[in-house]
């Protein structure tokens, strides 16, 4: 069987084999190559039953879930795929699971929509479109979005996440993870169900570049009018949101949004040192 090594998004360091008996894939293959390799399938495996459930939401779950598993590793948060909603506080927990289970009914309302005759269906969306976990540093937000988006895996729902500066650094020349281009890297944020943007702002001081604002503002504004929910984590007020990134991405985040404030002490449990100085030198 002929080998190569094919880079796809979903894991970069995936190694795939062509079928069996094919040693050339033209370009029509090619594409259905690539789409197995983004959704983490083997293609050489892809007809084995052994590779695939034969229930198709069955196949489909373990598709949504190795979508969400990796992008937890391309973020670098690996560690977080353990997360649940049994492991948040009562507050974030029911906060995260109605916001959830508000797009599972506003999904199955609109599939029994999309049965009826056209002249018949009704225009269905969610009251709350975006959740917004803004508080201070260490305070679970992370953690919180995590669980809401395993859950929503769970459901039956595509989830992703990517840090807001990571996926602002994929958009520059020559930035997009191998085998991607920054097309690919907009339309894989921009279409999946469900969208954790960790950390918005984050790192950044005073008033964004162009390029920062219009790239969020693009994949922010798809989502809100597609009505795919998106949940923020931030360390920034809103009044700190308009400095940085503008009244117009404010007010696409703030649209119909729900908001859960988390404060407390920092769960990292940080060290503290200090250092100062005397005449003859520096004293701990």
């Amino acid at each position: 069987m002929s080998e190569t090594r094919v880079k796809e998004p979903d894991d970069m360091s995936m190694t795939a084999a062509l079928p069996p008996g094919v040693t050339t894939v033209d370009a029509a293959s090619a594409k259905v190559l690539s789409i197995l390799q983004r959704r983490g399938i083997d293609p050489a495996r892809a007809g084995l039953t052994d590779d695939r459930a034969d229930d198709p939401a069955e196949y489909q779950a373990e598709v949504y879930w190795m979508a969400w598993r990796n992008s937890l590793r391309r973020a670098g948060l690996s560690d977080y795929l353990r997360y649940r909603l049994s492991d948040l506080g009562q507050e974030e927990r029911e906060f995260v699971k109605d916001y959830i289970d508000q797009h599972i009914e506003v999904r199955q309302k609109q599939r029994e929509q999309h049965k009826l005759h056209p002249d018949q269906r009704q225009h269905i969306r969610p009251l709350v479109l975006n959740a917004i976990l803004a508080g201070t540093v260490g305070a679970g937000k992370t953690v919180t979005a995590v669980a809401a988006a395993r859950y929503a895996v769970e459901r039956g729902l595509m989830a992703r996440l990517v840090p807001h500066t990571l996926y602002l650094s994929w958009l520059r020349p020559n930035g997009a993870p191998t085998g991607m281009t920054a097309t690919q890297v907009i339309e894989f944020y921009e279409r999946c169900d469900v969208l954790v943007l960790d950390e918005v702002a984050g790192q950044m001081d005073g008033y964004a570049t162009n390029f920062v604002r219009t790239c969020t503002y693009d994949l922010i504004n798809a989502r809100v009018n597609s009505n795919r929910p998106t949940l923020f984590t931030t360390n920034l007020s809103s009044e700190q949101i308009i400095e940085v990134l503008g009244e117009a991405l404010y007010s696409r985040i703030g649209t119909r949004a729900e908001v859960l404030e988390m404060t407390g002490d920092d769960r990292r449990m940080p060290k503290t040192w200090g250092v100062r100085r005397t005449g003859s030198g520096m004293e701990r």
